[in-house]
């Protein structure tokens, strides 16, 4: 017997089912199973298709190439909730942060502008700081031509 005849006779035996009621369950006649598991008869396309709709948790892999489980490995669940709250919480603290960094960079603005502005102040204020001590050289001589005067 074929090898895919003994695993169309697996699953009738997986699935506790008499060949009766396994070719009722296939809408097949009993003969047809019974020329399967006699190995007459190979099973086909259709009756391969008609076992993977009624019976789901058989693996396609198995029945048709005889890899893997007779049954579908299940999809593993995986809870990404926690993950999905942390992103949507960044999500909604961007806008906040992109705020804070759009008041920053403008006073960033600011202050660089200000620093050019002291930076162009810079020439007036050494000259007033010469004038400064030119008039304090001044008014020292004043200071000691009036001590001179009032001590004559």
């Amino acid at each position: 017997m074929d090898e895919l005849n003994k695993r169309v006779l697996s699953v009738m035996e997986a699935m506790k089912l008499s060949k009766s009621s396994f070719a009722l369950a296939l809408d097949i006649s009993l003969p047809v199973l019974t020329h399967i598991s006699s190995g007459r008869n190979k099973p086909g396309l259709e009756l391969i298709q008609k076992i993977l709709s009624n019976f789901p948790i058989i693996s396609p892999d198995w029945l048709v190439l005889g890899k893997g489980n007779m049954h579908r490995e299940e999809a593993k669940s995986v809870d990404l909730s926690s993950e999905i709250i942390a992103l949507q919480d960044l999500a909604t603290k961007m806008p906040q942060m992109a705020s804070g960094a759009g008041q920053v960079a403008n006073y960033h603005a600011i202050l660089l502008k200000e620093i050019l502005y002291l930076n162009e102040l810079a020439p007036y204020l050494k000259a007033i700081q010469s004038n400064s001590s030119y008039f304090k050289d001044e008014i020292a001589q004043i200071e000691q031509s009036i001590v001179s005067k009032l001590k004559k």
